[in-house]
């Protein structure tokens, strides 16, 4: 069952002035509940404004958002309980903390839901445990005296501390080194798996694109050019080398391989899948 739900969705910035740029044009996309779903795209491509549609951060200049079954574009539209489901780490999330301490800065959705104290309690101590924080090591400690990754993980903390259905990430590994990405990443694929929770990845990466998710949409210049399965989408390299993307590093082998005359399978997208089909095409047992 669709729990996101674009109808031809375009939005306008600055409309009706020199500047008016089209960021998002005639998209239709429908997103199911528990999917994880990757949107890849050059830079420019509309991704971030496309998702901050989601929960409500931007409005559509035509068409329609659905979420849960509320109508976005409805003026009447309960937009907070909307946001209250929809939980978006931006790019750089450690630039969303502000707390004193990180017990703090992590307690602050809960505590203004209204929530007793012992439930947000509560809910803070599993949301930093989810994420791979010890609540009695790190709840006391300033957000700023942490390291880069440590302080991403808060500020994710923060945003499953609201219990959301849906977790839109925009490029949450950007910037940490290799791993720490494996890391962050690592917390979000288990959150997934563990709790059914449905997961947006905006990423440059075709390998976190691969690994991680299942459906990968692709967006140029504003629309949607290529949704469905990820082996799918990455068999169409030339398509996605023309719009300034490419294949996941073991996709890529693999096809250096088959042209130069090894009949490796295709739709190959980890390295043990890769591992396997060489010995496949090698004839080793």
């Amino acid at each position: 069952m669709a729990f996101i739900e674009c109808e031809t969705l375009t939005h306008i910035y600055l409309k009706g002035t020199p500047m008016e740029t089209v960021a998002v044009r005639d998209v239709t996309l429908r997103i199911d509940q528990g999917e994880f779903v990757a949107i890849i795209g050059p830079t420019g491509s509309g991704k971030s404004t496309l998702v901050q549609h989601f929960n409500a951060l931007l409005r559509p200049t035509s068409g329609t958002v659905r979420v849960g079954g509320v109508d976005l574009s409805d003026p009447k539209a309960d937009r907070k309980a909307v946001r209250r489901q929809v939980g978006l780490l931006f790019q750089y999330p450690e630039h969303q903390l502000f707390g004193e301490t990180v017990f703090e800065d992590v307690s602050f959705g809960p505590r203004n839901l209204g929530l007793p104290p012992d439930e947000v309690k509560t809910r803070v101590e599993e949301a930093l445990r989810s994420v791979g924080l010890d609540p009695a090591e790190f709840g006391p400690r300033s957000p700023f005296s942490l390291s880069g990754g440590e302080m991403r993980r808060v500020a994710a903390a923060g945003v499953l501390a609201m219990s959301p259905t849906v977790l839109v990430l925009d490029e949450p590994a950007a910037g940490l080194d290799p791993r720490g990405k494996t890391e962050m990443l690592g917390h979000f694929r288990a959150l997934h798996a563990q709790r059914g929770i449905t997961v947006v990845l905006i990423t440059h990466s075709m390998d976190e694109a691969a690994a991680l998710a299942k459906r990968v949409v692709v967006l140029d210049r504003g629309r949607v050019v290529m949704d469905g399965p990820a082996r799918e989408v990455f068999t169409r390299a030339d398509e996605l080398t023309a719009i300034g993307l490419g294949v996941p590093a073991v996709t890529d082998l693999v096809r250096r391989l088959r042209a130069r005359g090894l009949p490796v399978r295709e739709n190959v997208l980890t390295v043990d899948e890769a591992r396997e089909a060489i010995r496949e095409a090698l004839g080793w047992s």
